[in-house]
């Protein structure tokens, strides 16, 4: 127990990790040391280490909500139309993730970890135009990249 000069204390969990690299630090060693301070007395340190690791996963998708889908910047100033936003802006989140899972993302160019704003650039801001031919609509996709004859194999040119 740490307290830290009031009444409440506090407990401190140390997580030691032997680097996987083999390199050694002059100053850490062997180990890497992560601390926890937390008032949970109850959980396991096993059960509190992966509690935190799981919390820092949702903070990076805070931060790629916040970077790349306007959560930084609410667009109304009332709750409820925020809430509306937010809801859409997840949403979309979901389809833009089940998207690139799905999608050969080497041949536009995109990593598996490509933000939104690389997406758009690369893969939907690309010039196109409906054209009628043989009495038939097809979408001619004016890039020199031949991955988009896969989604759209009617007319690539």
């Amino acid at each position: 127990m740490w307290r830290n000069g009031r009444e409440k204390a506090y407990r401190l969990v140390i997580q030691r990790q032997k680097r996987t690299s083999g390199d050694l630090d002059l100053w850490e060693g062997e180990y890497t040391y992560r601390c926890i301070l937390t008032n949970d007395y109850c959980s396991s340190a096993r059960d509190i280490v992966e509690f935190y690791n799981m919390r820092g996963g949702k903070e990076r998708v805070f931060d790629e909500m916040n970077n790349g889908f306007g959560w930084n910047r609410l667009p109304k100033s009332f709750m409820a139309e925020n809430t509306v936003f937010f809801l859409l802006t997840a949403l979309i989140r979901n389809f833009y993730k089940d998207i690139m899972r799905r999608l050969d993302t080497k041949s536009f160019s995109l990593k598996q970890t490509s933000r939104i704003k690389a997406f758009v650039f690369k893969f939907i801001c690309v010039p196109a135009k409906w054209i009628k031919t043989s009495r038939q609509h097809v979408l001619n996709i004016y890039t020199c990249n031949h991955a988009y004859m896969k989604p759209f194999p009617a007319g690539c040119g």
